[in-house]
């Protein structure tokens, strides 16, 4: 998956953040897979439907990847839908989880 990484915290798919229009179109991708990881714990699937608002608002299909645990980050299919992404979105939450899990 290379490409450009933007580092983005807090505050996310919120009016403030339309750049992440210009960072899709850049991109190339079809479409933004998402990996509520960090939000394990903090109703993930939540944090799903937010970001795939969000990016549906911007004109960008989204959908998302439950990678909670380490056993879903090592199961082959996980990992070739990240392998292939072309535009990964990490959400907020527990970093310490997230470096957990990936």
């Amino acid at each position: 998956m290379p490409g450009p990484l933007a580092l983005v915290g807090g505050a996310e798919w919120t009016d403030g953040c339309a750049f992440d229009r210009e960072l899709f179109d850049a991109s190339g991708a079809a479409e933004v897979l998402v990996l509520p990881t960090a939000a394990a714990y903090e109703r993930p699937e939540r944090a799903v439907e937010t970001a795939t608002r969000w990016f549906e608002s911007l004109g960008a299909k989204a959908r998302g990847l439950m990678v909670l645990s380490r056993p879903d980050a090592e199961d082959e299919a996980n990992a070739a839908a990240v392998r292939d992404a072309k535009f990964l979105y990490l959400g907020g939450g527990s970093p310490l989880h997230l470096r957990s899990v990936l």
